[in-house]
């Protein structure tokens, strides 16, 4: 009996709370979100929850993005409402309360966000350094950003009415900038790691403006990590169009006038910074005579374009290269980063080459007297190393090069001139 009764129960209830059978009144208890259904009939109530779903959706919103802030409605934006998902938690669980069911647009919400909030995406900006007066200015990366929209659209999907706030801060996405704040960190330079200064006589004007002009084009060049430096790129064509003038050069081992005399003598003083700076020659060329402005086995000869220098910076950092001319002394130094290193070069003479004596006629010079017409000097053949120090006191020992440098042959003139006195005397006589 007690069983009997019980089913009996069960059986009312089913067919009052059936999905297809909702003719009575819904329950007490029963809502939707904020929005009381209780004592509602079905149809009253589908009614009422879509009347007041329409209201919702007109209900502003603030959006705020970048410092930005714009009033929007939930239909503007492109939220919809699920009547039907709704309606189905309503007859899943009548008597209590549940939460509304929105659906989104994703691709309104995005061309919406896209155009309300026009510009005020940011691009990053790449890491980037500047140099004054010698000193290494690192200007920060800044990250970008952008709306994270698809992040958005699963906020809001399946969400409901009472969880979307009165103001929704979008989220975003970080772009990063390509070139970070480290990666210029570690170009930067922070001492002089190498000097060097040759003498020049300051008589020769050609020369001096010369000398200048090729110093003046190296100046502030910068040499970047794993680079390779050529002098001729650099400098460039020593052509009178360029501004250089007529001084001596060296050609076929001869001392003779040409454009752009001095020159060689930039290149060798940068040649022996870069060699104190520890750093790799890729390619160098001595001269073919011996020159005065530097120890025998460290000049480096230049002509465009056929002889030049180059080097590697071959450390981790940039290299910043500086020429100064002051009082008849051209001075390079390299900045770099600081190291606990040190360098000496070291050279040998291996052979001594003499010269040999020409004996030139002179028909405007007396019979038998002779006349230096150019002074000889010997050749050498020279080798030179470099020896590097660590801060652990080891030394590495390099060998550079083994120069050969052509003696310069002693002329004497000759006199071949008779004397016509006494050619005149005889002939009377």
């Amino acid at each position: 009996m007690h069983s009997s009764k019980l089913l009996l129960v069960l059986l009312i209830f089913v067919q009052l709370f059936c999905s297809g059978c909702w003719s009575q009144l819904i329950p007490q208890g029963t809502k939707v979100d904020e929005l009381d259904l209780s004592g509602l009939g079905f149809q009253e109530g589908q009614e009422k929850l879509k009347a007041w779903a329409e209201d919702k959706l007109e209900e502003p919103r603030v959006l705020v993005y970048n410092n930005t802030e714009l009033s929007l409605s939930l239909r503007e934006i492109g939220v919809e409402f699920d009547v039907e998902k709704t309606w189905e938690k309503v007859r899943d669980r009548p008597g209590n309360p549940v939460s509304s069911v929105l659906r989104v647009d994703a691709a309104q919400i995005s061309q919406t966000l896209q155009t309300k909030f026009s510009g005020l995406a940011t691009s990053a900006r790449d890491a980037s350094y500047k140099i004054e007066d010698d000193k290494f200015i690192i200007i920060p990366a800044v990250s970008g950003q952008k709306m994270a929209i698809e992040s958005f659209v699963r906020e809001l999907e399946g969400s409901s009415f009472a969880r979307i706030p009165a103001k929704i801060t979008l989220p975003v996405t970080m772009i990063p900038a390509n070139v970070t704040t480290e990666a210029i960190q570690a170009l930067a330079f922070d001492s002089v790691i190498a000097e060097y200064s040759t003498k020049f006589s300051t008589s020769d004007s050609n020369r001096v403006s010369n000398i200048a002009l090729a110093a003046e084009t190296l100046d502030k060049k910068e040499i970047r990590p794993g680079e390779n430096f050529s002098f001729n790129d650099t400098v460039g064509p020593r052509t009178i169009q360029a501004g250089y003038k007529e001084a001596k050069i060296i050609y076929n081992n001869e001392f003779i006038y040409g454009i752009g005399g001095g020159v060689c003598q930039v290149s060798t003083t940068l040649y022996n910074t870069i060699l104190l700076a520890g750093l790799s020659i890729v390619e160098r060329q001595p001269h073919s005579l011996p020159i005065t402005y530097v120890s025998l086995g460290r000049d480096a000869a230049v002509i465009y374009p056929d002889l030049d220098l180059k080097f590697r910076n071959d450390t981790s950092g940039l290299i910043y290269l500086r020429t100064e001319i002051k009082s008849g002394v051209i001075t390079i130094r390299l900045w770099g980063k600081k190291s606990n290193q040190t360098v000496r070069l070291v050279n040998e003479v291996e052979q001594e080459l003499e010269f040999q004596t020409e004996r030139r006629p002179d028909p405007n010079l007396p019979k038998g007297k002779t006349v230096v017409e150019r002074a000889g000097s010997k050749g050498y053949i020279v080798k030179t190393w470099r020896i590097t120090k660590d801060d652990q006191g080891r030394e590495t020992e390099q060998f550079l090069s083994r120069d050969e440098y052509s003696p310069v042959n002693q002329i004497l003139k000759v006199g071949t001139k008779e004397d016509i006195k006494k050619i005149g005397k005889e002939s009377v006589e």
